[in-house]
């Protein structure tokens, strides 16, 4: 492993516990991507590029022809531009109308969802002297945000009527992706909403990552691409993920000994446990404990006990040499975060997301 460099966390660099992120695997997972779907490729790196560190991985998307980037906030957005990001950011979020300034100021793609707001912004643009870009998003059958498809028309209508605005895009977002049949009605909402624009030749797009891999019809102009970069959900790409932490104690307990708080793991025999600095305040979810394992050396250790705010512990009964300073790891390829996502009946997008608040990042390319 070449390490390139070390970003600091939140709170903090000095820790005993850290994510490695393979930079080299974002690569190659872009190329299979580009290969397969042969479509421009928007490149969503909101909450922090899933917890992954957006200003780090969106320079390297950047100069891999990234068509451009899609982020949830105009914080978000103003950070790829500190970044040197130079390819249009759209803001796929609602972007709060006192935020308008800066958003345009830094160039940033507005999400229309409403008529209400493009008659707001209209005012704003036009009591100010600005002019914008915006992108209009349909719902059709998400029902979080978006223009209804039978008011597509009129907010059109506004946007022609006014050099005010620079519409780049028409889109909509799938609910379900992995649900074929409730996708195409999603996507023939869609195109009856958009046939009769296509001679504004603006972008269209309505695939994610599922959708782009797995349905050629669905990829338009554009495709998003979110967690099939960085490799979680689809077994032919790489996880860039890693998490791995130092032993900080060893010490040996008797028969019928629990260990950590609520006694939820007790001995059945003399036993080995090693403390790991990790804990639910890094992302690591409670409802883990007594359920995951952990590799040293290539060798499975059990957690045992629950997982505390800033430590976990393992049993470590039978494994040789193992030492304080030892570094195990939590997840990487052959321990990915689908396994967590399993036992928490919930997506891995959530648990990467959650790996960013107190753990250092180490970069690295193999």
């Amino acid at each position: 492993m070449t390490v390139t460099h070390r970003s600091q966390s939140e709170t903090g660099i000095q820790r005993d516990a850290w994510v490695e992120i393979n930079l080299a695997a974002l690569e190659r997972n872009f190329k299979k991507l580009k290969e397969l779907t042969n479509t421009p490729i928007m490149a969503i790196v909101k909450a922090d590029a899933y917890g992954h560190g957006a200003t780090t991985i969106a320079p390297i998307l950047q100069s891999m022809k990234a068509d451009s980037f899609g982020v949830a906030t105009v914080d978000e957005g103003i950070s790829l531009r500190n970044a040197n990001i130079t390819l249009p950011i759209l803001i796929l979020g609602s972007t709060p109308n006192w935020s308008y300034k800066s958003c345009i100021a830094n160039d940033l793609t507005i999400t229309i969802h409403s008529p209400e707001q493009i008659n707001q912004l209209q005012d704003f643009c036009s009591n100010s002297g600005l002019r914008t870009k915006i992108q209009i998003k349909l719902d059709t059958g998400m029902n979080r945000l978006g223009v209804n498809p039978n008011e597509l028309d009129k907010t059109i209508d506004i946007v022609l009527s006014s050099d005010i605005f620079q519409l780049t895009g028409i889109y909509s977002h799938l609910s379900d992706s992995k649900d074929y049949n409730f996708s195409m009605k999603q996507k023939e909402q869609f195109d009856n909403a958009i046939k009769k624009y296509k001679e504004l030749k603006i972008q269209t797009h309505i695939a994610n990552s599922y959708a782009a891999i797995n349905y050629p019809e669905f990829r338009y102009s554009l495709v998003r691409l979110g967690i099939g970069l960085y490799g979680q959900e689809f077994n032919f790409l790489e996880p860039l993920i890693s998490l791995k932490g130092r032993v900080t104690q060893v010490h040996e307990i008797l028969k019928g000994a629990s260990v950590s708080y609520d006694r939820t793991w007790t001995a059945e025999n003399n036993a080995l446990i090693a403390t790991v600095p990790i804990g639910y305040a890094d992302g690591v979810d409670r409802n883990l404990s007594n359920k995951i394992n952990a590799l040293y050396k290539n060798k499975a250790i059990k957690q045992v006990g629950t997982i505390t705010m800033d430590q976990m512990m393992f049993d470590i009964t039978g494994i040789e040499n193992l030492k304080v300073g030892d570094s195990i790891t939590l997840l990487n390829k052959d321990l990915p975060v689908s396994n967590w996502a399993k036992i928490l009946n919930t997506i891995t997008f959530e648990l990467v997301c959650r790996l960013k608040m107190r753990l250092p990042r180490i970069y690295s390319r193999e």
